[in-house]
């Protein structure tokens, strides 16, 4: 789960309480803690490593996380007492800054872990949520780390509300296992209910599946009992077969592509291309147009930032020119997407439409964001026109 859906998942979870005094079940998702453990130390980084490293390597591995600050569990009724952090406590975490928290875990692990740690109120007592982002993939320490309780190799993850290292013991590493299995089943099924929901309605069997950029069919192969592809020529310019079709579905013709029950028969995926441009503007016109417009100024690092927080890309770092395909989010190709530039040398670039000014200037100037966003306020913009 990424850092968005958290942040709403988690602001719904404190109204509950607040409203209701409904709080989550410590799982697999949520857990809680009434205050930290110091140590003996004066340092905040490490303070906070020692309290939650372990915690955030299992949470990122399993489907991410939010740790509830200033709640005290009781593990024999599971009954849970939202009591407030004390001053220590808060002043702690004020001084928190998860750049550095960032930098430890990528000389740990080197790999980037995305954070969020904010402080909300009930009444008069003060509380702490943290934020922990699932990763694609399995992250571990590259060496020992007694402080943090791992060691080198570790795989944890989150099970049955608790930590635990899936290499440890066999039954611990099947366990690990069947869980990364069950999550790639999900996302597989979930992907493939959007892409194809005839799926659902028809026998999978007589689904066919072209792949125009590979020039290659997929589909059941009832003699060896298998999905198996074949090579075959596609016509793709556009007089040629497959952009008939493809034109067809895009103008609403679907029905022309059925069989004898009117349920599409055959499903197509690939691009469609338009015979008319998009237009589209750069990535610095993003910025000077949306600035026009804006209550506060930001930099074109901080303009990524936005766009990531906006889930149209998966990491700020995102290159514009020549881009990685899979860092643009297809689900949001109306505010951006990736432009041949020169099909002779093979390049391209993201583009923005002009639509995509109005999503960045409503939240730049949303003040309560960017502290999330952008970990300090934004100062105001004078030369707003």
């Amino acid at each position: 789960m990424n850092l968005t859906k958290l942040r709403e998942e988690v602001i719904q979870t404190i109204n509950n309480i607040k409203d209701h005094g409904v709080f989550p079940k410590e799982n697999n998702h949520y857990d809680f803690k009434l205050e930290l453990n110091f140590f003996g130390l004066t340092d905040s980084t490490e303070i906070f490593l020692r309290n939650f490293a372990k915690d955030i390597i299992s949470f990122t591995n399993t489907n991410g996380g939010i740790i509830l600050l200033g709640f005290n569990e009781d593990k024999s009724t599971g009954n849970i007492e939202d009591i407030g952090l004390n001053t220590k406590n808060i002043d702690l975490l004020k001084k928190i800054d998860l750049n550095d928290i960032a930098q430890k875990f990528e000389k740990i692990t080197k790999v980037t872990i995305n954070l969020d740690l904010q402080s909300f109120q009930s009444g008069t007592r003060k509380y702490y949520y943290l934020l922990i982002e699932k990763q694609s993939q399995v992250i571990l320490p590259l060496n020992d780390y007694p402080d943090y309780k791992f060691k080198k190799g570790d795989i944890i993850y989150r099970l049955s509300s608790k930590n635990k290292i899936a290499n440890e013991t066999p039954q611990d590493f099947n366990s690990f296992l069947q869980l990364k299995a069950n999550e790639k089943s999900k996302e597989f099924m979930e992907i493939w209910s959007k892409l194809l929901p005839e799926m659902f309605e028809i026998n999978p069997r007589e689904v066919l599946i072209i792949n125009p950029k590979y020039n290659k069919v997929y589909g059941y192969n009832g003699k060896e009992n298998i999905l198996s592809s074949s090579e075959i020529e596609i016509e793709k310019g556009g007089n040629g077969v497959f952009n008939v079709i493809l034109n067809a579905i895009s103008a609403g013709d679907i029905g022309k592509i059925s069989d004898t029950e009117g349920k599409p028969l055959y499903k197509i995926v690939g691009e469609i291309k338009s015979s008319v441009p998009r237009d589209s503007i750069t990535i610095s016109t993003l910025q000077s147009e949306s600035l026009k417009q804006s209550n506060y100024k930001f930099t074109n690092a901080q303009l990524k930032l936005i766009i990531k927080h906006l889930g149209w890309v998966d990491d700020e770092k995102f290159k514009i020119e020549n881009p990685d395909s899979e860092s643009v989010n297809p689900n949001f190709c109306e505010f951006l997407w990736i432009e041949t530039v020169d099909s002779i040398k093979d390049t391209h670039k993201v583009v923005f439409s002009k639509e995509a000014v109005n999503q960045i200037v409503n939240t730049v100037n949303n003040q309560t964001l960017h502290k999330s966003i952008f970990k300090k306020d934004l100062e105001k913009n004078t030369k707003k026109k």
